[in-house]
């Protein structure tokens, strides 16, 4: 428990991307299995402990604290976690050390939520501060230490010598301590399957181009099309299993029940996630704001999928009725992105438009006069 408080402090306390990178993967050279499993399946949002609510802690701390005290300290210092670690007033007299990770993880999952929470008042009892921290961080599931699981990915892959894209293919089928995944990432095991129903696959980002490399460009080469200003989605459906990924690999099916439900095509389909209206003939697109009333959430009410109905634009097809297409030339796969649009709802989903323009100059003028205030390129 210890190693995994020192990790969280550091990273809470590091700006630098490439140094959050470097402290995970030296955490992941020198943790053993499982506890590096189970921090990365806490920093990925993917470890669910389950039986101690932050409503407990809370009535626990107030147990061992004044509670007009602790409130006015919780008011003042704005998180939970960081409140509780440094108020705890310990009937222990002696310092003892502290569980392992795995330890713990297996206490918080597989106790009864009293039996959990006396050993949470046991450990904050014995543990110093930074630890104190890292347990009612993991307790909560709450760490929000300014790391993204696509970082997390990417320090696995660094730490492997992988491409990101690897373990992207992968990641979805791989379940926590990820003891398999640690293994084929240190040349110990093959590599782990990736068969999971319905899985996300690495899709291409966006990049930017400076004026000197537009210059070298020749349009002939290219397709281009608007650049929408929503989220970047893969809707899969895969023989009846049907998820909507973020493009970092996040299912947030969950909060897009009016999405999923309308994919009806065997395929993987790259999009942009939008809200929008159908009027019988073409889809009109609300602003990024109308779409940040959906986002976050794990749950959808009523209200809201009528007030914000989401739409998807398709940019690409990755898969189609089982078959990988990212091989094949993107003139062929526009042309069956197009079919496969033809057979689902078009109040739900549509294309993005491909573009018309005989040199830079009519591009420009495309870009500086969009036709809908939801373009951002």
């Amino acid at each position: 428990m210890q190693a995994f408080a020192t990790l969280l402090e550091r990273l809470v306390l590091t700006p630098s991307r490439n140094a959050k990178l470097a402290l995970l993967t030296t955490y992941f050279k020198a943790t053993p299995d499982p506890d590096r499993g189970y921090a990365l399946a806490a920093i990925t949002s993917n470890l669910d402990t389950g039986t101690v609510k932050a409503a407990a802690l809370r009535t626990l701390a107030t147990e061992r604290i004044d509670g007009e005290l602790f409130a006015l300290s919780y008011d003042y210092v704005g998180d939970l976690a960081e409140t509780i670690a440094l108020i705890w007033q310990s009937q222990t007299p002696e310092p003892e050390a502290s569980p392992s990770l795995g330890e713990v993880v297996h206490v918080l999952k597989n106790a009864s939520k009293s039996d959990a929470l006396k050993r949470v008042m046991h450990w904050l009892d014995i543990m110093p501060i930074k630890d104190r921290y890292a347990l009612v961080k993991l307790a909560t599931g709450g760490l929000r230490i300014g790391l993204s699981a696509r970082l997390a990915k990417q320090a696995l892959a660094d730490f492997g010598g992988k491409a990101v894209e690897d373990i992207e293919e992968v990641w979805h089928a791989q379940t926590p301590p990820y003891t398999q995944l640690f293994s084929w990432l240190e040349g110990k095991a093959d590599r782990p399957s990736s068969h999971v129903a319905a899985p996300f696959r690495p899709v291409m980002l966006a990049t930017p181009l400076d004026e000197s490399d537009l210059a070298k460009l020749n349009l002939i080469d290219f397709a281009v099309e608007w650049k929408w200003d929503g989220i970047r989605v893969q809707c899969v459906c895969d023989q009846g299993v049907k998820r909507l990924y973020t493009r970092t690999g996040d299912d947030i099916s969950g909060a897009f029940p009016d999405v999923v439900e309308a994919l009806n095509v065997d395929a993987t389909l790259d999009g942009e996630l939008l809200v929008g209206r159908y009027d019988g003939t073409r889809i009109h697109l609300g602003s990024f704001g109308d779409l940040q009333q959906r986002l976050n959430r794990k749950q959808v009410s009523p209200a809201m999928l009528r007030e914000f109905p989401a739409t998807v634009r398709f940019y690409d097809v990755l898969v189609e009725n089982g078959e990988d297409r990212r091989g094949l030339p993107l003139i062929e796969r526009r042309a069956r992105l197009e079919a496969i649009a033809a057979k689902l709802d078009p109040s739900r989903f549509d294309l993005s438009p491909q573009l018309s323009a005989s040199n830079l100059e009519e591009l420009a003028a495309l870009r500086a006069n969009p036709p809908e205030g939801i373009i951002e390129g």
